[in-house]
């Protein structure tokens, strides 16, 4: 079995086009894609030409940090190749074992640890996105990152919010006809709520792009109950006040595996349905992701 390194844009080659996952349940389909380059599968830290991984193989898997298309933190976290296939353009990697970092090495880090070590000379020599076929010390130099960047996140990792929502099932499901109205007052600590939502997606509406402040609006995925749990980063969108209130009737949506907008048929029509399929990069946890989808596929049944 072989090592290789997957520098990868994260917009375009990873699960759902989520760039920094949270948990692995966000990376759950397990499927990457890897730029094919004709004239070498993969590249070794000297120059050499190498094959691509196979079945077993075992990929280190590097969101790159900048650009047009990526926006990732850098070494992320290491897999087993379960099924290789070759596209047009690039090999799609299906991968289990999926292990996070607990805080992902960055490019910077990576040169301050181990300045001298080939694999991380020859990845500041070329930025772009590359498969690297790895030595046993290249594989010794990215595990000793990975020590000292904080080890590996526990795979049986607790869910708070998936907990909470089993817990507060009864007041969720009060709470869901209440938020619909429009007579919902403002509540202590929803200012903070939304100055929170506004860093996190970049002062823009998560669907649309929009960067007008004045019509923007933190929503809650999972309804304020009171439950500290949910009043967690990772439970709020940043939603134009029209996208919100539509997100709220759950007429729109996002399918969690390929973290795309969905439009119910009710806005078939309306400027909205223009929305359709679009990626959001939603940064939220997997178990509020699913919870909304769930409310959306019960409503466009109805």
């Amino acid at each position: 079995m072989s090592d290789f390194l997957l520098r990868i844009n994260g917009d375009t080659r990873c699960p759902g086009g989520i760039n920094v996952p949270a948990n692995q349940d966000d990376w759950a389909s397990g499927v990457f894609s890897a730029k094919l380059v004709k004239s070498a599968a993969s590249t070794r830290a000297d120059g050499t030409k190498a094959g691509p991984p196979k079945v077993g193989d075992r990929v280190y898997i590097w969101v790159i940090e900048s650009g047009t298309k990526t926006r990732g933190h850098g070494l992320t976290g290491i897999a087993r190749v379960e099924d290789v296939s070759e596209a047009s353009d690039s090999y799609l990697l299906a991968t289990s074992g999926l292990e996070l970092l607990k805080n992902p090495a960055s490019f910077d880090r990576a040169y301050a640890h181990a300045p001298s070590a080939k694999i991380i000379a020859a990845v500041k020599a070329y930025r772009p996105e590359r498969i690297w076929s790895l030595s046993d010390t290249d594989t010794e130099v990215l595990d000793d990152l990975i020590a000292v960047s904080g080890g590996l996140q526990e795979t049986d990792q607790e869910d708070p919010i998936g907990e909470a929502i089993e817990r507060n099932l009864d007041d969720i499901e009060a709470e869901l006809p209440r938020r619909k109205q429009s007579w919902i007052k403002p509540r202590p600590g929803q200012a903070e709520f939304r100055r929170q939502s506004l860093e996190r997606h970049g002062g823009k509406c998560a669907f649309t792009g929009t960067g007008v402040e004045a019509v923007l609006e933190a929503a809650h995925v999972i309804p304020h109950t009171g439950a500290a749990e949910f009043e967690r980063s990772e439970n709020n969108l940043l939603l134009r006040r029209d996208i919100h209130a539509l997100f709220d009737l759950f007429l729109l949506s996002i399918e969690p595996d390929s973290g795309t907008i969905l439009v119910s048929a009710q806005l078939d029509g309306s400027p909205y349905e223009e929305l359709r399929g679009k990626f959001v990069d939603h940064k939220l946890a997997a178990s509020a992701l699913r919870f909304h989808y769930k409310q959306f596929c019960e409503t466009v049944s109805t």
